[in-house]
Parts: C-alpha cells; sequence; structure tokens
C-alpha cells in the first residue's frame, strides 16, 4: 500500500504544471462571476505579479488614472485564477513559494489613523500633510519610501525635523488574498471576511502556506496589494505599497470545510479571524480564531478536548492583523504532536 501511494504522489507531482502570467488587467472585487484568468488544476505552480494599491505596476507605469475614486476604490487584484476540482465545502491549500520585491520605491500614508489612539492623542496629531502631489494628483497624506533590494532595508523620505533617518528590515507580504465568498455576494478588495480578501496580515509572506474555505466550483483565488514590511494592526491604514513577484502552489482538500483562512508556517498554526477593519469587535475576532484553533486541535491533531483547552490556556500567541477587525490565534508548533 505505501508503494502504492508513493507511486501516485510521484505521478502527480510529474503531471503537476508551471504557468507563467503577468495581466494587464485588474480586478477591484473578489467574485465567482469574474471570468478567470488561468485555469488550474491541484498541484500547478503560479507565476505572476502583482500592482501596488495605486495600480502601479513593476516599472512604476499606473494602471489606474484614479486608484482611490469609484469605481476603482480598493486594491487592485490579479485573477480570478480558477481551481479545478475545487468545489462548495472543500479547503484550499495556498503555498507561498516566492513572494519578492520587484522595484525600488513604494509608499505609505503619512501618519497613523487617529481611531487607533486615544482621543487626546488623536485631536493633537501633527497635520496630515507631506507634499500636494507627490504620489498621486490632489493628495497630500501619502509619503514616498525608497526600498533598497539588495541590502533588503526600506526607508522613508522625510521632511524637515530631528534629522533622523531610519531604515527598516523588509519582509515583503500579500495584503490581499482569498477566494469568492460565499453565496451571490461580490466583495471589493477592501474588507476581509471568512473568504479572506483585504486581511493586511503581515505574516502572509514567503514559505506561509493558507488555507481558505471554498464556496463556489473553482475557488476563484485572487492576490494583490504588496507590502515591502508592515507593523502589526496595520496602523498607517496600509503597509509600504509596492508591487510584487509571486509564486504559488494550488492544492485541494476535499470535503475539509474551514469557517474562516487558516495560515500553517515553520513555527506557527494561525486561525485567522478574518473581519472587515473598523466595523468588528476585536473581542468577537479572539473568540472565533481560538473557538477555530480549539476544532483544528480537536479535529486534525487528534487531541482531546481538555488537551486543546490546556494548551491554547498555556501557550497560546495572539496578533493584532487589523487595528479594530481581524484577530490571529497561534499556537507554536513545538508543541503539537506528531501527524
Amino acid at each position: 500500500m505505501r508503494t502504492c501511494l508513493l507511486a501516485l504522489a510521484c505521478a502527480a507531482a510529474l503531471a503537476a504544471e508551471t504557468h507563467t502570467i503577468y495581466p494587464d488587467h485588474h480586478s477591484r472585487v473578489f467574485s465567482a462571476f469574474k471570468e478567470p484568468v488561468l485555469r488550474v488544476k491541484p498541484g500547478d505552480t503560479v507565476i505572476t505579479r502583482t500592482w501596488d494599491s495605486g495600480g502601479a505596476d513593476y516599472k512604476g507605469v499606473k494602471h489606474i488614472q484614479h486608484p482611490y475614486v469609484y469605481p476603482e476604490s480598493g486594491n487592485p487584484l490579479m485573477g480570478p485564477f480558477y481551481v479545478e476540482e475545487a468545489d462548495y465545502g472543500d479547503a484550499l491549500e495556498v503555498r507561498l513559494d516566492k513572494v519578492r520585491l520587484n522595484r525600488n520605491s513604494g509608499y505609505t500614508s503619512y501618519r497613523l489613523s487617529p481611531a487607533v489612539l486615544s482621543a487626546g492623542d488623536a485631536d493633537s496629531l501633527y497635520k496630515n500633510f507631506y507634499k500636494m502631489d507627490a504620489l498621486r494628483p490632489g493628495r497630500a497624506d501619502l509619503i514616498p519610501w525608497d526600498i533598497d533590494i539588495e541590502r533588503g532595508v526600506a526607508r522613508p523620505r522625510l521632511l524637515e525635523g530631528s534629522g533622523y533617518k531610519f531604515e527598516i528590515p523588509v519582509r515583503p507580504m500579500l495584503g490581499c488574498i482569498g477566494v469568492a465568498p460565499a453565496g451571490e455576494r461580490v466583495e471589493t478588495s477592501g474588507p476581509s471576511g471568512p473568504h479572506g480578501g483585504n486581511m493586511d496580515y503581515n505574516d502572509v509572506v514567503e514559505g506561509a502556506t493558507l488555507y481558505f474555505p471554498v464556496f463556489h466550483k473553482g475557488a476563484y483565488l485572487y492576490v494583490g496589494d504588496g507590502h515591502a514590511v508592515q507593523g502589526d494592526g496595520e496602523g498607517l491604514g496600509n503597509g509600504v505599497e509596492t508591487s510584487l513577484d509571486v509564486e504559488f502552489t494550488v492544492k485541494v482538500h476535499k470535503g475539509k470545510r474551514l469557517s474562516m483562512p487558516r495560515l500553517v508556517n515553520a513555527d506557527y498554526l494561525v486561525s485567522i479571524a478574518s473581519q472587515p477593519e473598523f466595523s468588528s469587535s476585536m473581542d468577537l475576532g479572539v473568540r472565533a480564531a481560538n473557538s477555530d484553533m480549539i476544532a483544528w486541535l480537536t479535529g486534525e491533531y487528534g487531541l482531546t478536548h481538555p488537551e486543546a483547552h490546556l494548551l491554547l490556556g498555556t501557550v497560546v500567541e495572539h496578533k493584532i492583523v487589523t487595528y479594530f477587525g481581524s484577530m490571529a490565534t497561534m499556537i507554536p508548533r513545538k508543541y503539537l504532536p506528531k501527524r
């Protein structure tokens, strides 16, 4: 039996294909009603590029004239990628083989959102003004960043002040990744939800594997919104926005029902309570992610409920994914039984 399974696995690996596609158009929504840019099979790998949140590609060419004006609100997405064999009630696995910077510039907003500070501090914030038209016509609240790909650092172009200059190590991530939402819904690339979406989770990096509930035949996977680096919570309302080279491999887990996205990396299992930012309770997010982790530990790792509860109570870690929105429950893999 073991020899047969090994032979089948080798045959599947040999049949897998690698597709290279650089779409010349984008989607601003997660939807099952878009024409796929590519159809792939489980085991296939896709090589593509994303634009930044303003619609600029790896050469700095802007494909969107007014990215923040309706109907171009939200982040430009690449996709959808139709995954054969994926159907309602399955789970889609997306392994991020490469998430790499491909240009030397990016940008962020100029200050923290007042909503993430106490009322007194929010009232006394410095003027939200960098330089008119520095990034986009009619915008003065965006500050450019220089990205040194070879050295792996990013630095803002600061105005006058103390003269302090700093460099931040880059950690490229995808702000948007997900599938078409349930039912007839079409979600813009602004909010996040059980389908993934604009999660802005800074652990969605090269080497991570994500799992999404599938709500439609083909799943309809989308990726976009590259950040060179971003802090927990996304306090600026963005990361260092830039374009990325992306390579990912897909698999389908038949009949594996999920209630929310999950992430696995070298160190953690992560349940992601993905919710729309600024309109969701962080408390609700923590509870939902904790419940999903209990189901994960008991359903796939064979722990009893008392064992799973005790593990969460002693080694669990949490991360604020976005302020007033998504939360992550994290269990270090070193404490898990071998599967």
